[in-house]
């Protein structure tokens, strides 16, 4: 006797494989079920028949164990779909790597620890509930139909991830674009100094020595980043500001695991690439710890 049919979207070859798989669990519980798939178009509907009495009788459970498999389908395969076509209909003026770029931003917003165990575990459990209710007067369930007409809210959810992405990627990319026009300054100008060496202190500070380990002044630094920025900066900017204002042929940085925040790195790396060396230590290292 057919118990249910479950369409299940061709492309989505994830979800079938998590539905058999499932259906499969069932049988360690007791549960006999007879599978039977029928190719219609673009969806291949899974129907399930039960083998004896003494399964029919666990109807309960066993659409309790779809409706379980069903919602974790859509949670974790029919989202990352949805999330394609929103970008398809909402910001269709990007090109297709963009799209993708943020997708895989948005996959990650979702995918992340927190995500994981409070959006998706919640989104799961209702959808779940309203997949139980359906199918107790339903024997057919499209789980893209499903979630297109049933589940409007989970999908709206999932545009705000989406516009969430797209500010990020945005955010991202003009960052990219501002380290490449500090990138082209450095490589346009002549270095002022052949080697900087940058030791950073307990405290997060910077501090200038040159290729003998001389500190290098106040007043010269104040003149070369007044001279670039014209104001007042933070620690952070003032390095920057004095990397890119000096154009030094090799950077040393020294205690490194010292700098407060990790992005300032990362930034000079990507501004200097070659010309920046992470101490491991040396003279100067050793002198600063035993003036520490």
């Amino acid at each position: 006797m057919q118990l249910l049919s479950i369409g299940i979207p061709n492309a989505l070859k994830n979800g079938s494989d998590f539905l058999k798989h499932g259906l499969k669990d069932m049988k360690t519980e007791g549960i006999d079920v007879n599978v039977n798939l029928d190719n219609r178009g673009n969806i291949t509907f899974f129907n399930i028949d039960v083998e004896d009495k003494a399964s029919y009788k666990n109807i309960s459970k066993i659409r309790q164990h779809i409706s379980d498999i069903i919602s974790d389908i859509i949670v974790n395969q029919i989202d990352k779909k949805l999330i394609k076509k929103i970008i398809d209909k909402y910001y269709y003026y990007f090109n297709s790597d963009e799209k993708q770029k943020i997708a895989n931003i948005a996959n990650s917003i979702l995918d992340n620890d927190v995500n994981r165990e409070t959006f998706k575990l919640v989104k799961k459990e209702k959808i779940f509930i309203e997949i139980e209710d359906f199918l107790k007067d339903n024997e057919t369930i499209d789980i893209e139909g499903f979630v297109n007409f049933r589940l409007r809210d989970f999908i709206g959810e999932l545009s705000e991830v989406v516009d969430r992405a797209v500010d990020e990627y945005l955010m991202q990319k003009e960052y990219d674009e501002f380290i490449g026009l500090l990138k082209y300054f450095v490589e346009l100008q002549d270095s002022k100094i052949d080697v900087l060496n940058i030791l950073v202190d307990k405290g997060g500070k910077f501090r200038f020595f040159d290729k003998d380990n001389n500190p290098i002044t106040g007043k010269f630094l104040s003149d070369i980043t007044i001279e670039f920025s014209g104001g007042e900066l933070s620690d952070d900017d003032m390095l920057i500001s004095t990397l890119i204002a000096m154009a030094p042929a090799k950077i040393y940085i020294h205690f490194a695991n010292n700098i407060k925040n990790k992005e300032v790195l990362d930034t000079v790396e990507k501004i200097f690439s070659d010309r920046v060396f992470i101490c491991n230590g040396c003279s100067l290292c050793a002198a600063h710890e035993a003036r520490e």
